[in-house]
């Protein structure tokens, strides 16, 4: 990871750690609420949608076609969601640290952004699992999924420096952050078919790295392909992501010193 060193890299893990503790640790079932949650979540979607309303993709011959459509762009979602919401909120939570020990700071973002790939990884075994009810085997083209994990997280870490910064100083961004999110899943092609939204909308997914990102998923598993709009998309998110890493890290270098007077 660019800008952060050996040492560095322990103390995002054991801040992964510490985060994924705390978050459950009142719980009964503690870390196994992790795994619970996205299967729980991913589960509903299968029953409602390949049992009860029996949706079906055009051309498709089974409806759990539809869910395993549904899955490969709302299961990225999840972790891209739940990453940029832990982000916005990561140097805040951990204001006592932050006050009262010496550290980069900015490890603080990436380790919560991290916590992201549990329900991730739970997401894809979990679309496993249903494209092999359906008969759906993945094909080479799903190798793909790995530089697009890289890129997606690049991308995350990038725009999570900003939020996480900002929300410092504007503890209202962590309360409108959520609506955002979810105005930003309407109107990017992952519930429906770009082909079902308006024009506008169509045009400017081609500019949306959370539609580029949802495709890098779907195109190698779901129709076993990688188109060249692809590589040119993740290609664009790349330099969209480096401009986003480079300039929030820089710019939350400059005024984390800022922080304990503030929170």
């Amino acid at each position: 990871m660019f800008g952060f060193d050996r040492t560095d890299y322990r103390m995002i893990y054991n801040f992964f750690k510490i985060n994924l503790k705390d978050r459950y640790m009142a719980s009964a079932l503690g870390g196994i609420w992790a795994i619970l949650n996205p299967i729980i979540m991913l589960g509903i979607f299968t029953f409602i949608f390949g049992f009860v309303y029996r949706a079906k993709l055009p051309g498709a011959t089974t409806t759990l076609s539809y869910v395993i459509w549904l899955i490969s762009g709302y299961g990225p979602w999840l972790a891209i969601s739940e990453g940029l919401l832990n982000s916005a909120n990561s140097v805040v939570s951990n204001s006592g640290v932050v006050k009262n020990m010496a550290f980069k700071t900015e490890i603080l973002p990436v380790a919560s952004i991290l916590v992201s790939i549990v329900p991730l990884a739970v997401s894809l075994g979990f679309l496993s699992l249903i494209m092999f009810c359906d008969g759906n085997i993945p094909t080479w083209h799903a190798l793909m999924i790995f530089p697009v994990v890289a890129i997606m997280y690049f991308f995350m870490i990038g725009l999570g420096f900003f939020l996480a910064a900002i929300t410092v100083f504007l503890r209202d961004l962590a309360i409108v952050l959520p609506n955002l999110l979810m105005m930003v899943l309407f109107v990017s092609p992952i519930f429906y078919t770009i082909d079902s939204m308006p024009k506008p909308i169509q045009m400017a997914s081609v500019a949306n790295p959370f539609y580029i990102l949802t495709e890098g998923f779907r195109q190698p598993l779901v129709y076993h392909q990688i188109s060249l709009n692809l590589l040119l998309g993740l290609s664009y998110v790349i330099l969209l992501a480096a401009v986003l890493y480079f300039t929030g890290l820089h710019r939350f270098r400059k005024i984390k010193g800022y922080f304990t007077s503030v929170i």
